[in-house]
């Protein structure tokens, strides 16, 4: 559990990278443009949309990556989740006493 939790976290956090450097990279209404051109002012002329591509794509194997993981964690955690919940119903079954049958409800007596 906390090796998926660790996971998670780092998921998000190349998420939030991943759409960060996407919306930096030149282009018609991206990030760059909104902040007025802080990536090229940073990076040079054409040094941003060469280093925005090359980080694009290692952030998009590192996504995909992480998403593999996540899957895999996933399966084992629901797996191992399921055998704890079946045997503490187990348990219960065992534990349980049966009750006695209600009392039928009896209607109230009517004087004249």
């Amino acid at each position: 559990m906390v090796l998926y939790t660790i996971a998670l976290i780092i998921h998000v956090i190349i998420c939030v990278a991943l759409v960060l450097v996407i919306l930096a990279q030149t282009s018609k209404g991206g990030l760059d443009s909104n902040l007025g051109g802080a990536a090229m002012n940073v990076f040079g002329g054409s040094g941003a949309s060469k280093f925005l591509k090359k980080w694009t794509q290692i952030l998009a194997v590192v996504f995909a990556a992480s998403c593999l993981l996540l899957a895999f964690l996933v399966k084992n955690i629901e797996s191992s989740a399921l055998t704890d919940i079946q045997s503490r119903q187990k348990k219960i079954k065992d534990t349980e006493q049966k009750s006695a049958p209600a009392n039928p409800i009896q209607k109230p007596a009517t004087t004249k």
